[in-house]
């Protein structure tokens, strides 16, 4: 374990003062932040070692990065054991300020080409597509990724619903027109270069809308000729509920996201960005997808 000048407890293998110089740079640094999470994040764990697997087999890594906000309930042994047996994994604790505080830091110990947040309830749902999805925007130089997830509800292994990230239309005026009027996508499905996410980073003024605001804002300042790739195949299972999943933060969200547009500029009301989201959730799947069982190495 090392300390941090700024007090956290750094721990786990693959710290950047102890990689091999020729070692690769990580295709991408998983940031996942985690507070009394130990009923699910295995599962998540897992589901980033499948990925990193197949990224092995096409000569890329990846890095996990798990920021502990003061777990009580086992969640940081079950961490510690995995950073253990994972070298591209390592985790840091004492991390106070809620999930987006625990983000920034992520995206500052980062070394990854893209970076990605992955929430300790949800998981890579097709770890192989996540991986060569990666892999296509690196060739093509993409800034910025995005996916489709769909949502779950513990226990059921079957996605209830899909949120359906649509082509980017090919007039950059358009695209830009629909983002001005509201268009916005999935925080779990989004991925970007890491100086892009580093750059922008997540305002913690807004306690539940700071994700919003960060790919909106990195979004409409793309350059016309760079627009993001996007993957129509779910790639991310989501689970329901959350800091958002009351009414009560919904209506504070919704405050929320009225300062948020009226400082970018956007035009469309906090109602109807849950209005967009509640339309994708309500999409019938097209066929049933299941989530696959996930082996969790006993400890």
């Amino acid at each position: 374990m090392t300390q941090d000048p700024e007090g956290w407890a750094i721990q786990g293998m693959a710290q950047a003062d102890s990689r091999p110089a020729e070692r690769v740079q990580p295709l991408v640094t998983i940031i996942t932040p985690c507070l009394n999470a130990v009923e699910t994040i295995s599962e998540t764990l897992m589901s980033v070692v499948q990925a990193q697997a197949v990224l092995q087999n096409d000569h890329w890594e990846l890095e996990h990065i798990l920021i502990d906000g003061g777990s009580t309930d086992g969640t940081e042994a079950v961490v510690a054991r995995h950073a253990a047996r994972y070298g591209f994994c390592r985790w840091i604790s004492n991390i106070t300020g809620g999930p987006y505080a625990a983000m920034n830091v992520g995206l500052q110990q980062a070394g990854g080409r893209y970076a990605h947040v992955l929430n300790s309830d949800d998981l890579l749902l097709d770890p192989g597509a996540y991986a060569a999805f990666l892999q296509a925007g690196h060739r093509s130089k993409a800034h910025v990724l995005l996916a489709s997830i769909g949502y779950f509800r513990r226990p059921s292994r079957q996605l209830r619903s899909l949120w359906q990230v649509e082509p980017i239309p090919a007039s950059a005026a358009e695209w830009r027109r629909q983002l001005a009027e509201g268009l916005h996508y999935p925080h779990p499905g989004f991925i970007a270069d890491l100086e892009t996410y580093r750059q922008q980073s997540f305002d913690e003024t807004y306690s539940l809308s700071a994700d919003y605001k960060l790919m909106q804002s990195i979004l409409l300042a793309q350059p016309p000729e760079a627009p993001p790739m996007v993957c129509q195949h779910p790639l991310v299972a989501m689970a329901e509920g959350g800091a958002t999943g009351n009414w009560k933060a919904v209506l504070q969200g919704w405050r929320q996201l009225g300062a948020i547009n009226q400082e970018l500029g956007i035009e469309a009301s906090g109602i109807r960005r849950y209005w967009r989201k509640l339309k994708q959730r309500l999409r019938p799947l097209p066929q049933p997808i299941l989530i696959p069982h996930l082996e969790v190495p006993e400890s």
